[in-house]
């Protein structure tokens, strides 16, 4: 799991570069599609972590980002989500991951707002939370 450099959240400063995260990808390489992922298959049912979701197409862009303690949820609730699938027509919604630890995990997704600027903010996905922790520098996912 993500974070486990030692450091505590006390530690970790916004000034420092932004931190590389692994991103999950498939086994090809690329980023899930996510009407075509299948969260059961890849056990992320109870597993954590910070979610980001995404349109391509002529004009790509950034569509969600949320933390939540079971992605597999999270993933299961976006492909029958109307605000989500809505872009499905801009050249297919996208998702990516990371397992980051609980004590970073609305950082993260406070500093990925922050820089993506993600077309939804508000969303049942993630019961409608306020990411209101320090932001937590990340580099997004690429």
């Amino acid at each position: 799991m993500w974070f486990g450099f030692g450091k505590s959240r006390s530690e970790v400063s916004v000034s420092e570069p932004p931190l590389d995260i692994p991103w999950e990808k498939n086994d090809k390489g690329r980023f899930w599609k996510l009407l075509t992922v299948r969260p059961e298959s890849l056990a992320l049912s109870g597993r954590g972590g910070v979610a980001v979701f995404f349109h391509r197409g002529v004009k790509p862009g950034w569509v969600y980002v949320c933390a939540t303690n079971d992605l597999g949820d999270v993933l299961e609730k976006a492909q029958d989500d109307m605000d989500i699938t809505a872009y499905e027509g801009r050249g297919g919604v996208y998702v990516v991951w990371s397992f980051v630890k609980p004590e970073f995990r609305d950082g993260v997704a406070l500093h990925l707002r922050q820089t993506l600027k993600p077309k939804i903010l508000d969303s049942d996905l993630d019961g409608h939370r306020t990411y209101s922790q320090d932001p937590v520098p990340v580099n997004p996912p690429s």
